[in-house]
């Protein structure tokens, strides 16, 4: 590997101490690593990487991350894979010693330390390559903003040991009112950590049911949210098939609560609805084909919930 040396254990310097473990240069002669966490579950800014040997005789950026994206070996008991089963790389590009990937939605479900684990994972394996010094990764084609599509490089990947704290979210969760055919929403306060998702979150609750009484469920027990993201103010939902149990006539009234619940959190302009990954197309005599705003007047935003039952 020609990469040059002085670079490389200065990073490697910095990893032992962010990560407790890095490659020595024995390790680096020996030929290319694949970095997994040694334990994701901790969930913590402490928890360390570990590398295991590349076994693949291609060395290229494609065939590394697909070793990645695999998971480490069996015999490999010590690591664990953090990112996503059926993330897939769909396209590639390097311009300018960046390596850009381009990976499936399931990467989009990261956030947190287990996203910063596997950033750091794909960030440590590809610079390993020659040509590579750093990593952009987007999700579906856009950047995610949690990193505002900047290049991540081995010498960034350090932790800063602080431990996550809890942020309270308020969103408005809209249902059919009971006895008629238009919405009401009671305000809900969430406490997440940095691990969860505020749209994903809001969504199950939205699923869950109302707490108020004049409110009714508008979407299946049993529907589940895939993963949910928000890029530049559209946030994304995928849904399982469960969506399409919604009865025809009720269908464009649950879009429209989907939509305007999401539209609630401070972050979200538009929903884009999903089913199994893929664009909804005609539900309920509207277009999910892409992004929809929301129909009516938006709820309160970040305002605390009441102690009585609050409903529009």
């Amino acid at each position: 590997m020609r990469k040059t040396l002085a670079r490389f254990l200065a990073a490697a310097v910095l990893l032992a101490l962010a990560f407790g473990c890095a490659p020595s240069r024995e390790e680096e002669q020996e030929g290319l690593k694949l970095w997994f966490p040694v334990d994701p579950a901790q969930e913590k800014l402490s928890a360390t990487l570990g590398a295991c040997p590349y076994a693949g005789a291609e060395r290229s950026i494609p065939s590394l991350l697909s070793a990645l994206l695999a998971g480490p070996p069996a015999e490999e008991l010590e690591l664990t894979a953090v990112i996503p089963a059926g993330t897939r790389l769909l396209s590639w590009s390097l311009e300018n010693r960046v390596a850009n990937v381009e990976l499936s939605a399931a990467y989009a479900e990261l956030v947190g330390v287990r996203l910063t684990l596997a950033d750091s994972c794909i960030t440590l394996t590809l610079a390993q390559l020659e040509g590579v010094d750093g990593v952009r990764i987007t999700v579906n084609g856009g950047g995610q903003s949690y990193r505002d599509r900047h290049p991540l490089y081995p010498e960034d990947m350090l932790f800063t040991g602080a431990e996550e704290v809890p942020v309270e979210v308020t969103a408005a969760l809209y249902f059919r009112r009971d006895g008629g055919d238009s919405l009401g929403y009671e305000l809900r306060k969430f406490r997440l950590t940095e691990d969860k998702i505020p749209a994903k979150a809001v969504l199950a609750a939205l699923i869950a049911g109302p707490e108020d009484k004049g409110l009714l469920p508008l979407l299946p027990a049993e529907l589940t949210v895939r993963s949910a993201w928000v890029e530049e103010g559209v946030c994304t939902a995928d849904l399982s098939a469960q969506l399409l149990e919604v009865p025809e006539e009720a269908r464009a009234l649950a879009v429209e609560s989907i939509v305007a619940t999401l539209c609630s959190l401070d972050t979200v302009e538009r929903v884009q609805i999903l089913i199994d990954g893929a664009p909804a197309g005609e539900f309920g005599g509207l277009d999910l084909s892409g992004p929809l705003p929301q129909a009516s007047e938006p709820a309160p935003q970040n305002i605390p919930a009441a102690s009585s039952p609050n409903h529009k």
